[in-house]
């Protein structure tokens, strides 16, 4: 069994007129290959997918990609764009037959011309590998979930904390991808959009309002029919059509069941509103 494997961030702010350049990756390292299973075991939300790949003592071939990380900054240039867009195309069309691909990304990046990065990336990652191999997606949870990365993802998973929990995430969707490849489920996607955008002060995922709402997220998954129910507070510097908050829940076939919790999600968050807009 073969699965490929790629990370590529950065966490636009559509109110800071200095872009992210190539430059700005290549000083954080862009890695290619089997350099990246050697520099990020044990680190990060790669290195969390390596150890859910390994806990489950089968046979499987990570196949690396590339991975590139960019601080926080004004949107990513059309020069970055494009080179991270080559290197998806060509790195998976080398990669040969695989059976899944791991994609982590950020989810709220934009570039120059282009809102909705992601969504281009999972186009791109559909283009070489066709409908039918999973893709399971690695977000942050101040991502933006939009349509097309609903429309073209399997699966989804998302931080559970404020502070983020990058490994956590990582092991999670290695757990996810195996349960698609060798248990044999069959995840669909409930998907609610809010209109709703807040400063980050009640960000934190131990108090307040984003506790409770991240906590019923936790007791969703509680049954054995959810594979995964992930929050989306989005940060609130992303000037973009599709802005706003979301929430993500993914059973194993049973599309009822996901489209009554995701409503119960975003219920609840529509529900705490005006907390989430409240200054400690």
């Amino acid at each position: 069994m073969r699965i490929a494997l790629i990370h590529i961030g950065q966490e636009t702010n559509d109110f800071n007129p200095v872009p992210t350049t190539l430059r700005d990756y290549e000083s954080f390292g862009i890695v290619e290959g089997a350099a990246i299973l050697e520099k990020f075991k044990g680190v990060g939300e790669i290195g969390g997918f390596l150890e859910g790949i390994a806990r489950s003592g089968r046979d499987i071939e990570v196949v690396p990609i590339v991975r590139g990380w960019a601080v926080a900054g004004g949107r990513i240039t059309r020069e970055a764009y494009d080179f991270f867009e080559q290197k998806i195309r060509l790195g998976l069309r080398a990669a040969g037959k695989i059976d899944a691909l791991a994609l982590q990304l950020h989810g709220a990046c934009a570039a120059e011309g282009i809102d909705d990065v992601e969504g281009a990336q999972l186009q791109t990652c559909r283009d070489v590998l066709g409908p039918d191999v999973p893709i399971v997606l690695g977000l942050d949870h101040h991502g933006n979930v939009t349509r097309k990365i609903i429309a073209l993802a399997t699966a989804i998973v998302g931080h559970r904390t404020q502070p983020h929990d990058v490994y956590d995430t990582g092991r999670i969707g290695a757990e996810l991808m195996l349960k698609i490849l060798v248990a044999g489920a069959r995840p669909v996607m409930a998907w609610r959009k809010l209109p709703l955008l807040s400063h980050q002060e009640q960000f934190l995922t131990a108090q307040g309002p984003m506790k409770v709402w991240f906590d019923r997220a936790r007791a969703v998954e509680a049954d054995a029919r959810v594979l995964q129910a992930s929050n989306y507070p989005m940060q609130p510097w992303l000037d973009v059509a599709e802005a706003g908050w979301s929430t993500v829940v993914v059973t194993d076939n049973d599309q009822a069941l996901a489209e009554k919790l995701a409503d119960e999600l975003a219920d609840l968050a529509w529900s705490m509103r005006a907390e989430f807009q409240q200054k400690d």
